[in-house]
């Protein structure tokens, strides 16, 4: 009975390499490279508007997922060069795959979009540099729905919504990232 439900379930999920990979001509991966940077440029346009209207929430977000896509294209195009006509299925679902080849190439620094202290009786600049300890707001797979939706902070015991964020720290993410798009390239 248990080697009947085996092979059913081996029939409906598969049981080798080849069922986490998705067949794919080179022609087509070359043409998602396109079609990821386009998308990454788009989500990036996207985070610029929000930023200029005060959305930074909203703009972290969607910088997170121009990241991913142009994490996709950097995927695919290291797949181009070793002549592979495959992609792992797990590109499409998951993030942190993205992620890391994203920052494979553009710079650590753009992860953290917002570096201070905290002490709500003081101004931020009160007390020198380094008088606190310094506290980063950063992005990742793990924290990017954390921008946009309320959450429960077990750390702080509080409710929260949104995260820390720079109008300016946000803009030179977004111009970064357009930078290494334009320099991207086959």
């Amino acid at each position: 009975m248990k080697k009947n439900l085996k092979k059913q379930l081996i029939g409906i999920y598969g049981d080798n390499k080849m069922d986490k990979e998705k067949k794919i001509p080179k022609a087509k991966i070359e043409e998602g490279i396109k079609f990821s940077l386009q998308k990454a440029e788009e989500h990036l346009a996207a985070a610029e508007i929000l930023i200029k209207n005060n959305f930074l929430d909203n703009a972290v977000d969607a910088i997170e997922f121009a990241i991913e896509e142009f994490g996709r294209a950097v995927y695919l195009k290291k797949r181009f060069h070793k002549n592979l006509e495959t992609i792992e299925t797990a590109l499409e679902k998951n993030h942190w795959l993205k992620y890391n080849e994203a920052f494979s190439v553009l710079p650590k620094s753009l992860k953290t979009v917002w570096e201070g202290t905290i002490n709500p009786l003081f101004p931020a600049n009160y007390f020198p540099k380094g008088y606190f300890p310094i506290v980063k707001e950063t992005i990742s797979p793990y924290t990017r729905l954390n921008a946009i939706f309320t959450y429960y902070d077990e750390k702080t015991q509080s409710w929260r919504s949104g995260i820390r964020t720079d109008k300016e720290k946000l803009m030179s993410i977004v111009e970064e990232i357009k930078r290494h798009i334009e320099k991207f390239s086959l």
